[in-house]
């Protein structure tokens, strides 16, 4: 019996469900991670939980209708997604973007939105960190050389250490800072950050400076990408930003891939403009096997999960798992991200609905 199946049979008539979306099972229905916390939301009276059946890249209103919490990996979640849905208490979002979820649409229909960005810092941080390194002495390249058996051809192919050179991040959040802290141990020279939301004082503790976007391009020697996909952000690194770059400079983005724009980003690659890239996420995802970039030995690309561990979905799993479970209460899950809809009538009717039942079912009230 697949696990999608066993929890089904399991449910009963239980009143507080929790969903959570069919991505983080295989095409067998079975569980695609070691651990995602699941045995948190087992033992509470009322409360059942269930994979979906059906993954659509955009939910559709009857997937979602008979839920309290969804616990979501991939899939968009668009206002017509939420057409008639009423019951929806909370939306736990896997990561810490959450640019595929229309904010407003959710707020409007008194839903929660909460990240996990507590699951998501340490292993994006380790994966800037080891792009860093790969860059810098060409691992991709020379394993390349190697398989091909050009030996003597690998040991020429020399790479340059981060030693003694600048990092600059754009956005300094808390994923750009447990990476600065990663990077420390490899004596850089200096940290740069260009971020308009951040104080200076924040970034005098770092140890960092804050500069303007055109100055952190001219003078870093590698370019992070650390910011959230917004309106502002949308096509922040284009044509005449990496004219700004030095030609032996490199951008790292495991951030979202409409950040930069990748026409401008493919031409200075070609051009020699700058030396290298290391992307984690793209414009269009998957990445078309097509794309110039895939032809590129200076380039690393990964499939929008190099961050993906065992403990990021163990982590990530956990926090979702209790924020349904603040939710089951009555309460609010943390990081919520739109914090308007805790003053919406119809999302505070619903906690005070949970809250009741489950003081009746705990025996408190």
């Amino acid at each position: 019996m697949s696990l999608q199946s066993a929890v089904e049979a399991e449910r009963g008539g239980s009143e507080f469900r929790v969903g959570f979306s069919a991505d983080f099972c295989d095409s067998q229905g079975n569980l695609a991670f070691p651990d995602l916390g699941l045995s948190m939301l087992k033992g509470h009276p009322g409360l059942a939980y269930e994979f979906l059946s059906e993954y659509r890249t955009e939910y559709v209103p009857q997937q979602l209708a008979d839920y309290d919490v969804l616990i979501s990996l991939k899939p968009k979640i668009t206002a017509q997604s939420l057409e008639g849905i009423s019951r929806l208490c909370a939306i736990g979002r896997c990561g810490v973007g959450y640019d595929n979820v229309d904010l407003d649409a959710c707020t409007a229909h008194g839903i929660a939105v909460y990240i996990t960005p507590g699951g998501v810092v340490r292993p994006v941080a380790e994966s800037i960190l080891l792009f860093v390194l790969a860059l810098s002495h060409r691992l991709t390249i020379k394993d390349k050389q190697v398989r091909q058996g050009l030996w003597a051809e690998s040991t020429r192919t020399l790479g340059r250490e981060p030693r003694d050179r600048i990092v600059g991040t754009i956005g300094m959040g808390n994923i750009a800072t447990e990476a600065i802290r990663l990077l420390r141990v490899l004596d850089i020279q200096r940290f740069v950050a260009f971020d308009p939301y951040t104080t200076p004082e924040r970034a005098s503790k770092l140890g960092v400076d804050l500069v303007s976007l055109e100055e952190l391009l001219r003078i870093s020697d590698y370019v992070l990408v650390n910011c959230p996909l917004t309106l502002q952000t949308r096509g922040l690194m284009g044509k005449a930003q990496f004219e700004m770059m030095k030609p032996d400079a490199v951008l790292i983005n495991t951030a979202r891939g409409p950040i930069v724009d990748e026409t401008a980003l493919i031409e200075a690659l070609q051009s020699g403009r700058i030396a290298g890239a290391a992307l984690d996420v793209y414009e269009q995802e998957p990445l078309s096997a097509s794309s110039p970039l895939a032809a590129m030995d200076n380039v690393i690309l990964t499939s929008h999960s190099i961050a993906w561990t065992e403990e990021l979905f163990r982590d990530m799993g956990r926090i979702d798992c209790l924020g349904a479970l603040a939710v089951y209460r009555g309460g609010v899950p943390k990081d919520v991200v739109n914090p308007k809809v805790l003053t919406e009538p119809s999302f505070l009717a619903k906690l005070e609905k949970y809250k009741a039942a489950f003081a009746a079912a705990s025996g408190t009230r």
